[in-house]
């Protein structure tokens, strides 16, 4: 069997030095050999963990939770259990296509924040507190959003910041996605992409039913094509070490 150096795995696979060592040390390759003098050594067993690693790691997930998923199945693979990746990637696979569900259904309730009118403050502004009250959260809870930069907030003549219709749809957006236990940083992501479907439906005039009610904000569509991927490398690997072990 090949061995190599880890700045020659690591060229091969387009990553840097420290990474390679960053992957040994998260349990994301298996136990790594070395040489009298140190030096580690890397076998084409590591190499394909690393392109599973890659595959895996190519979708950014939306929740914690899908994450940890992700690291154990690198983790069950290194280990040597491919089964068990497997296993454990065709949950992760069923689960995302359960978020893809979950989140057309919070698609479609965002639309109708983002269609709502409400006529009798619609020309009314409030302040955080008030703001905070008609929300049902706290008043940290709206500084937290503002501080990760989900809204940006006009303030009055004297300096206070001052919640319009606009700003409350904002945080009742905001708020779904975090009953949906989204990060803060997927939010964000989904929050431009809204303010894109938002556009166009102002757009639209026609009255005709818009074509964005079923549009996903997220890579969730992505990442189930990744899955089965990374389900298809990991088939693929466990056939070609049953045919070496013959």
């Amino acid at each position: 069997m090949r061995t190599y150096r880890t700045s020659e795995i690591a060229g091969i696979i387009g990553i840097h030095p420290n990474t390679v060592m960053l992957y040994e040390k998260w349990g994301y390759l298996p136990p790594v050999e070395r040489t009298k003098n140190g030096y580690r050594v890397y076998t084409d067993t590591h190499l394909e963990q690393m392109k599973l690693v890659r595959m895996a790691l190519r979708t950014e997930p939306m929740k914690w939770v899908m994450k940890f998923e992700i690291q154990t199945i690198i983790r069950s693979a290194a280990q040597g259990d491919l089964g068990k990746a497997l296993e454990l990637a065709r949950e992760y696979l069923a689960h995302i296509q359960n978020e893809k569900n979950n989140e057309l259904q919070v698609m479609k309730a965002i639309q109708e924040i983002v269609r709502s009118d409400s006529r009798q403050d619609k020309n009314v502004s409030f302040n955080r507190n008030k703001t905070a009250n008609l929300l049902g959260v706290s008043v940290n809870v709206i500084i937290n959003w503002e501080r990760y930069g989900l809204l940006e907030v006009p303030r009055s003549m004297n300096g206070y910041r001052v919640y319009g219709e606009d700003e409350r749809k904002q945080l009742r957006i905001i708020k779904a996605f975090r009953q949906e236990n989204y990060s803060t940083q997927c939010i964000g992501k989904m929050l431009k992409k809204l303010e894109t479907i938002k556009k166009r439906m102002e757009r639209n005039v026609s009255g005709e039913k818009e074509d964005s009610d079923d549009e996903p904000l997220s890579s969730l569509t992505e990442a189930e094509q990744h899955a089965k991927e990374l389900m298809g490398y990991l088939g693929e690997l466990m056939r070609n070490r049953t045919d070496m072990g013959r």
